[in-house]
C-alpha cells in the first residue's frame, strides 16, 4: 500500500498492471502468486466489463480460475517460493493455451514472486504459443498509476510496435483505466466529441482496446493524455520511440469549459473545425443553465452550498474548476491521494489560492461539514455511518455497488450534464 494508508487504503502498482492488461479486449492476465491476489481484482475487473450474466462459481471451476472469469493465478505456495514456480506457469499456460480462446497472455509477478526470479517470458510465453507480455517486478509499494503506466511502456517494448506512416488527424488516448468508475462511459462520449470535431479516435490504449489497436499506435498524429498520473510518462516515452507528439489535459475534461478547451486545442493541433462541437455545447450549457436557474430560483441553490472532493491533484483541480466556476459552490475539503507522484500539485494550489480556498487543502475528509462529497464508495460510506448528512457523489472505485445499465460518465458534455443533475438532485434531496 502506498503512503497514508492508514487513512485512506488505495491500490498499489500491481494493481495498476493487473487493471492495465485487464482493459485490453480478449487478454488474459496470469498472477504469477497466491490465490489471495487475485480475487479482489478479478471481483473489480469482472463489475467493470462484464463477462458473465451470473454469478456462478460453478462457471469456471478451474484450478487456475477458482469460481471467478478473470485473472486466472498460479497459486503459489511455500514450496514454489523456495523451489520456484516454472512448474505451475508452464502448466497454466498450456491449460489456457488449450481451453481459452485469446490473442494476448499477459504475465504479472505478485510482490512475493518477484523474489523468486524466474524467467516468466521464456517459461510461459513457450508454453502459452502467443503473443506474451511479462512483468517480473510490480514495483511493489509504487502507487497504481505508476503500475498502470508500467505496463503501458512494457507493452510497447514487448509487443514489438513499429514505426509506420502517420495518419493526419488521427488520436490515441493515454490515462484511461478501467479502474476509472465511468470508463466506458468517458471512452463514448470522447468518441462522439471527436466524430464531432472531424477527429479520428485511434487507439483507447488499456481501456477496451485489442492488440490490434494498440499496433496502430504509432499511426497517430497526437498522443492526447486524460490523467497525467496515468499517463504523462506514456506519452513522454512514445514520444522518444516514435516521435509522437502529447497534449497533456489538465485533469479528466470535467465541465463544459475543460471540455472546451480540449476539443478547441484539438482542432487548432491536428487542422480540425470546431464549429459543430460549439453547437452542439452551446445547446448543452443552455440545458443545463435553465435546470440550474429554475432550482437557484426556488432555493438560493447551488450558489454557496459547500462541497469536498477526494482525488488525485488532477481530479481535484478539474472538479473544483467545475463545481466553482459554473455553480459558485464553495470547497469545504480537497483530499489529495497519492501525494508522492502529483502531477498537478502546483497548478491546483495556484487555483486554490486565485479562488480564496486554499484552506481546503489538506483537511481531513472524515471532518468536512460539506453538503456534497465527491469521494469513492468507502469514503462515502464512512461519512454515512458517522452520522454526516450530505449527498455523496461517487467519481472513483471502490464503488457502493450502484449499476449504472446505461454507461454514465463525468467528463465533456454529457459529463456536465451527469455532474448538473446530481449536483441539484443532490443538494435538494440529502
Amino acid at each position: 500500500m502506498t503512503s497514508g494508508y492508514l487513512e485512506n487504503i488505495t491500490p498499489d502498482s500491481f494493481s495498476g498492471e493487473v487493471f492495465a492488461f485487464e482493459g485490453i479486449e480478449r487478454a488474459i492476465t496470469l498472477v504469477n502468486g497466491p490465490s489471495g491476489c487475485k480475487f479482489y481484482h478479478s471481483a473489480t475487473a469482472d463489475f467493470q466489463t462484464i463477462r458473465q450474466p451470473a454469478f456462478d462459481p460453478l462457471a469456471f471451476p478451474d484450478e487456475w480460475f477458482f469460481g471467478q472469469p478473470r485473472v486466472p493465478c498460479t497459486y503459489l505456495d511455500t514450496r514454489d517460493y523456495v523451489y520456484g514456480s516454472r512448474d505451475k506457469l508452464r502448466e497454466a499456460a498450456r491449460f489456457l493455451r488449450e481451453n481459452v480462446s485469446f490473442d494476448l497472455l499477459c504475465v504479472v509477478n505478485s510482490p512475493g514472486a518477484a523474489l523468486i526470479g524466474d524467467d516468466l517470458r521464456e517459461i510461459a510465453g513457450a508454453a502459452a504459443g502467443k503473443p506474451c507480455v511479462t512483468i517480473e517486478s510490480p514495483g511493489f509499494s509504487a502507487n497504481i498509476g505508476d503500475g498502470y503506466e508500467n505496463a503501458v511502456i512494457r507493452l510497447v517494448q514487448q509487443l514489438g510496435l513499429k514505426k509506420t506512416n502517420i495518419r493526419p488527424g488521427r488520436v490515441n488516448i493515454l490515462g484511461l483505466s478501467i479502474f476509472h468508475k465511468y470508463w466506458a462511459g468517458d471512452a463514448r462520449e470522447l468518441r462522439r466529441l471527436f466524430a464531432l470535431s472531424g477527429i479520428e479516435a485511434g487507439c483507447f490504449v488499456c481501456a477496451g482496446c485489442g492488440v490490434d489497436d494498440l499496433r496502430t499506435i504509432p499511426a497517430a498524429a497526437l498522443n492526447v493524455v486524460l490523467r497525467p498520473e496515468y499517463g504523462l510518462r506514456s506519452a513522454q516515452r512514445l514520444e522518444e520511440e516514435f516521435g509522437t507528439p502529447f497534449y497533456l489535459c489538465p485533469g479528466p475534461p470535467v465541465g463544459f469549459s475543460a471540455t472546451e478547451k480540449m476539443i478547441t486545442d484539438l482542432c487548432a493541433l491536428l487542422g480540425k473545425n470546431a464549429d459543430a462541437f460549439r453547437r452542439a455545447s452551446e445547446k448543452a450549457r443552455a440545458r443545463a443553465f435553465v435546470h440550474i436557474a429554475r432550482v437557484h430560483s426556488l432555493t438560493g441553490l447551488p450558489k454557496a452550498a459547500l462541497f469536498a472532493v477526494e482525488g488525485d491533484y488532477a481530479e481535484i483541480y478539474a472538479y473544483v474548476s467545475f463545481l466553482v466556476r459554473h455553480f459558485g459552490m464553495v470547497l469545504e475539503t480537497a483530499s489529495a491521494l497519492n501525494p508522492e507522484t502529483a502531477v498537478f500539485r502546483d497548478r491546483l494550489k495556484e487555483l486554490l489560492t486565485r479562488l480564496k480556498m486554499s484552506g481546503a487543502l489538506g483537511r481531513d475528509i472524515l471532518d468536512t461539514q460539506g453538503e456534497l462529497v465527491f469521494a469513492n464508495g468507502n469514503t462515502i460510506a464512512k461519512l454515512k455511518l458517522r452520522g454526516h448528512v450530505f449527498s455523496g457523489i461517487e467519481i472513483a472505485l471502490p464503488s457502493l455497488g450502484y449499476l449504472d445499465v446505461l454507461p454514465r460518465t463525468h467528463i465533456g458534455l454529457a459529463g456536465a450534464l451527469t455532474l448538473t443533475e446530481q449536483v441539484l438532485n443532490g443538494l435538494m434531496f440529502r
